[in-house]
């Protein structure tokens, strides 16, 4: 068994974390407005593209557990990636701290933009909503 697949057993077999495919969290940030929507990719990645809405809280930073910890435990959390990897021990670490319920993008920002939902992207100096084409 791979470190990740350790990481995708052990945080998407929690009642708490909800690891979902590209249209259960489409759903999700629907239901929820997205209000706690976090991207856990670095600055620059944010930079490039990112779900309308999110804010980023980048995983490699030294901030980033901090600025976790000033998110609202009690409303529920939409944490994502680029492949999944990071926003699943995010939400690893959302549990511990207390979350009441985490949905996590398990193929992350790359299998939500080979799905062909929207994504913004810095065109021109202009953020604009865009559906990446494969």
């Amino acid at each position: 068994m791979t470190i990740v697949s350790c990481v995708r057993f052990f945080t998407c077999s929690s009642k708490k974390i909800q690891c979902l495919n590209v249209d259960e969290f489409e759903r999700q940030m629907i239901t929820i407005k997205g209000e706690q929507l976090i991207d856990v990719c670095t600055r620059e990645e944010f930079e490039k593209y990112r779900l309308p809405g999110a804010k980023n809280i980048d995983y490699r930073s030294s901030v980033f557990r901090s600025e976790i910890g000033k998110l609202d435990k009690a409303k529920p959390v939409l944490v994502y990636c680029l492949s999944g990897v990071r926003s699943k021990l995010t939400a690893l670490i959302c549990k511990k701290a207390g979350f009441e319920s985490i949905f996590e993008l398990d193929p992350g920002l790359k299998g939500w933009s080979e799905a062909g939902k929207p994504v913004e992207s810095l065109i021109s100096g202009e953020w604009k909503v865009e559906r990446v084409k494969s």
